[in-house]
């Protein structure tokens, strides 16, 4: 029998300061007075366990979490402690800290709001913007969704690489980012998930319509995936220009058309579209309110001229709260003979998710109906998965429906069965 022996007792090692904490202790070290540190706590003990940690870099900008200069208590005192000079090389020493990652500004996340924009209470939490702390944003007079050119030539940008090398830009002081959304980014790419008729044999015949396309997060993915030709809407300016840099930077051909006030193209615009567009014009982008945007797609497919039509078999509706104002569209774009699906974005509360799932399905399957000139909707939507994205607020998930939506020809059969 072995005997035992007292096993030899591990030294802990000393928690590593990450880049942040880093950056912040050295900064205090050497810029900070002894008595300031005293005064508030921090001249003994370990200091970095006081300090934030948490960033994300969106080069070339670090954007710190929105308690990054109040919590803890200890911390936020200090940093209240200091002037406006101190502040600057607070910051200036972070970019340092950072440079080999190619950081030249840094900004803050914004508290949220605790009422939106109509003065009612945030109840979904919607977070407002970030708070620029250093560099230059190139804020100017012009922050709405209509930017000239000159706008967006002078503003910051930014860019990150998602899902295996897509790139996305955007400006970060007039477009919001979503790194929640990665995980559907996945399924669109079958990189994870359930993703229904994204058969490879089909993809370079299939067309794609995201009605809310914003700066990519979706219409990337399907291009990626290998779709022929993504039409998207987005009425906001900065988002488009996000979208159109992002397809440059990431080698898609990208056709930007401005739509009338009303929402729509006059039939001159129309032509000069079709005539025009080449097969590399993998995204043909129509800015302006998509109201009518499915009578734009049948105007284009009845203009007489030589342009090659894939059928749209799939339709993203990835506007939260709620899409409700788009199913109609949806139902009357996606391919008559062949079917498809739509992808139904909502805010829901949580033990509501099977609920708006059949009234998903109904409502979809009434439209389609109509659609297809029929009586009955019986059988024409099926939910076939509901994807839970993320939780986007107290008791609020971010899901996303899969609807199927039949053909005349695939509920006969179904019907026959």
């Amino acid at each position: 029998m072995k005997k035992e022996t007292n096993p030899i007792p591990r030294v802990k090692k000393p928690t590593a300061l990450n880049p942040l904490q880093n950056a912040i202790h050295e900064f205090l070290t050497n810029h900070i007075p002894q008595p300031t540190l005293t005064k508030h706590g921090l001249s003994n003990g370990p200091l970095h366990s006081l300090l934030p940690k948490r960033f994300t870099i969106y080069e070339p900008m670090l954007l710190l979490p929105v308690n990054a200069l109040s919590t803890p208590p200890a911390w936020r005192a200090l940093y209240q402690d200091l002037d406006s000079v101190q502040r600057n090389a607070l910051f200036a020493a972070l970019v340092t800290a950072f440079g080999r990652l190619g950081v030249t500004h840094v900004a803050m996340n914004a508290p949220i709001a605790l009422t939106d924009m109509q003065g009612q209470e945030n109840r979904m939490r919607s977070p407002a913007g970030l708070v620029p702390l250093y560099g230059d944003f190139g804020t100017g007079e012009s922050g709405g969704s209509r930017p000239t050119r000159e706008d967006l030539d002078g503003a910051f940008w930014v860019r990150t690489m998602q899902n295996h090398g897509i790139v996305q830009i955007w400006a970060p002081l007039y477009t919001m980012f979503s790194r929640g959304n990665v995980t559907e980014k996945a399924r669109v790419l079958g990189q994870g998930g359930f993703f229904e008729g994204l058969d490879e044999g089909l993809l370079g015949e299939m067309g794609v319509v995201d009605l809310y396309a914003g700066i990519g997060y979706f219409v990337f993915s399907y291009l990626k995936r290998g779709v022929r030709r993504v039409w998207g809407w987005e009425m906001n300016g900065w988002s488009v220009e996000g979208l159109r840099r992002g397809c440059i930077e990431n080698g898609w051909g990208c056709r930007v058309v401005r739509l009338g006030d009303d929402g729509r193209l006059s039939r001159s615009e129309l032509v000069d579209l079709v005539r025009d567009l080449k097969d590399t014009d993998r995204v043909v982008l129509f800015h302006g309110d998509n109201r009518f945007a499915a009578d734009i797609l049948e105007e284009i497919r009845g203009v007489h001229l030589n342009l090659e039509w894939w059928s749209v078999r799939h339709v993203n509706l990835g506007l939260l709260p709620t899409s409700v104002d788009a199913w109609e569209n949806a139902c009357r774009m996606i391919d008559i003979e062949k079917g498809g699906w739509a992808h139904v974005h909502e805010n829901v509360d949580l033990r509501e998710i099977e609920l708006k799932k059949e009234d998903i399905t109904t409502e979809l399957g009434r439209l389609r109906a109509e659609v297809l000139g029929l009586q009955s909707a019986a059988g024409l939507a099926e939910c076939r998965h509901v994807e839970h994205v993320k939780t986007y607020a107290p008791g609020v998930m971010h899901c996303v429906y899969d609807m199927k939506l039949l053909s005349y020809t695939e509920l006969q059969q179904k019907t026959a069965h």
